[in-house]
């Protein structure tokens, strides 16, 4: 880690790598079955290459449609699978933009971290509600919520502790952004109710409108990084 990095920061970056094992360990022992070989590649694949295209976002924030790709692998694998999902598309992500390691690692670690929770909501979810396909749309859209959710809680503390930007000048709080995400989570839920009903193949399909969420989430990130009086947020 660079010697400029506040204390407190290398502190939570510690604290957040301690709990991402402690997380792992649990997720480890609660031997939830393990998907198909050929279901795991399709997701990793897919995932690693939405990861690895980053959406340029203000200053060096980066943006990824990853989120369903993420839901789905929650819904279907277990804690290996899960971790080496997380690591795969990180290092995938790495390769193309080189970011420094200590925020890489932070990165997989706060994506790791809010799988966990999005994956133990899910499967709560899906023993509280009705069998069917919308109780796995539910379930589906309860886990990318809580993603959301803690990502952006994890990321906006860092900066706040690396960088001193409170929550509300980081810029990850914004309701034009959680709109942005609300519709990129939205496509989860029909994602998994076709994979569990068809097979994991069928991502190949319903990932289509991912192509149409990237250029829409530039154009609105370009907007507000040129609109006067916006605030220009550094990376994490």
């Amino acid at each position: 880690m660079p010697r400029t990095l506040a204390r407190g920061a290398v502190a939570y970056i510690a604290a957040i790598s301690l709990a991402s094992l402690l997380a792992a360990v649990a997720l480890f022992r609660a031997s939830l079955p393990a998907a198909d070989p050929i279901s795991f590649l399709v997701v990793a694949g897919l995932a690693a290459l939405a990861h690895a295209y980053p959406i340029q976002g203000f200053r060096h924030q980066a943006y990824q449609v990853t989120l369903p790709f993420i839901v789905l692998a929650s819904a279907s694998f277990n804690g290996l699978e899960l971790a080496g999902f997380i690591v795969l598309i990180h290092l995938t992500e790495q390769l193309r933009v080189r970011r420094p390691l200590y925020i890489q690692w932070f990165n997989a670690c706060d994506y790791f971290l809010s799988a966990v929770l999005a994956l133990t909501l899910y499967h709560r979810a899906v023993t509280l509600l009705p069998a069917g396909a919308l109780g796995e749309l539910t379930a589906a859209l309860a886990a990318a919520c809580s993603f959301i959710l803690l990502n952006r809680l994890l990321l906006a503390i860092a900066l706040w502790l690396a960088r001193g930007l409170s929550p509300v000048a980081s810029g990850l709080f914004q309701p034009e952004l959680f709109a942005a995400d609300l519709v990129i989570a939205w496509i989860a839920g029909p994602m998994l109710v076709l994979a569990l009903l068809a097979g994991t193949w069928t991502a190949l399909l319903t990932a289509g409108p991912l192509l149409l969420a990237r250029p829409a989430l530039s154009a609105l990130l370009r907007h507000h990084q040129g609109a006067p009086g916006r605030i220009q947020v550094p990376a994490a």
